[in-house]
C-alpha cells in the first residue's frame, strides 16, 4: 500500500508541476491550454492517494492506541502531513471550475475576484507545504537516501515552480482588476 502511494505521490508532483506551468502560461496569456485532461487524471490519482492516506492514518491511529507511547501526540510532522493534505482537498474544490466554463460551445471566463486570488494562493501554499513536509520520506521510500545532497536542488526547483505559479495567479488577478 505504501509503495503504491509512493508511486502516486511522484505522479502527482509531476502532474501538478506540468499543470501549474501550463496553467501559468495560459493565465499570463502566452499559452493556449492548462492541460485539463492531465489535471483530471491528477484529480483521480489524488482521490486514490487520499483514500490510501486515510487508510494509513486510521491504521496508524489504531496502532498508536494499542501502545503506551505518545507517538501521535509528539509527532507534529504526522499531523502536519494530514492537515496540509486536507487543506489541499478542500482548496481543490475552489480551484476546479474557478476560471470559466463552456456555454453553447464558447468558453466564458468568470470574474477573478480577491477571494479567488486568496484561495488560489492558499492552494499553491498548501501544496508547497505538503510536498516539503513529505519530500524526505518520499525520497527514502524511493531509495534515495542522500536527501542532504539533493535538498538544495529539490528546494530550488520547487521554489521556482511555485513562484512562477503564484506570480501567474497574481498577474492574472491584476489583469482582471485593470
Amino acid at each position: 500500500m505504501r509503495k503504491l502511494n509512493t508511486v502516486l505521490s511522484v505522479l502527482l508532483i509531476i502532474i501538478f508541476g506540468i499543470h501549474g506551468v501550463m496553467g501559468g502560461f495560459m493565465l499570463i496569456g502566452t499559452g493556449k491550454s492548462a492541460g485539463k485532461v492531465l489535471a483530471w487524471i491528477g484529480v483521480c490519482i489524488l482521490a486514490v492517494h487520499a483514500v490510501i492516506g486515510v487508510y494509513l492514518t486510521v491504521k496508524s491511529l489504531k496502532t498508536a492506541k494499542n501502545t503506551d507511547e505518545k507517538y501521535l501526540r509528539e509527532n507534529k510532522a504526522f499531523w502536519a502531513r494530514r492537515a496540509s493534505g486536507l487543506a489541499i482537498l478542500i482548496l481543490l474544490f475552489f480551484h476546479i471550475g474557478m476560471f470559466g466554463e463552456v456555454r453553447n460551445g464558447q468558453y466564458i471566463l468568470f470574474p477573478f475576484t480577491t477571494t479567488k486570488l486568496i484561495t488560489q494562493l492558499l492552494f499553491i501554499a498548501s501544496v508547497a507545504v505538503h510536498i516539503l513536509i513529505n519530500i524526505r520520506p518520499l525520497l527514502v521510500s524511493l531509495g534515495i537516501i542522500s536527501f542532504k545532497k539533493r535538498k538544495g536542488d529539490i528546494y530550488l526547483i520547487l521554489s521556482v515552480l511555485l513562484l512562477f505559479m503564484s506570480g501567474a495567479v497574481i498577474f492574472y488577478y491584476i489583469g482582471w482588476q485593470s
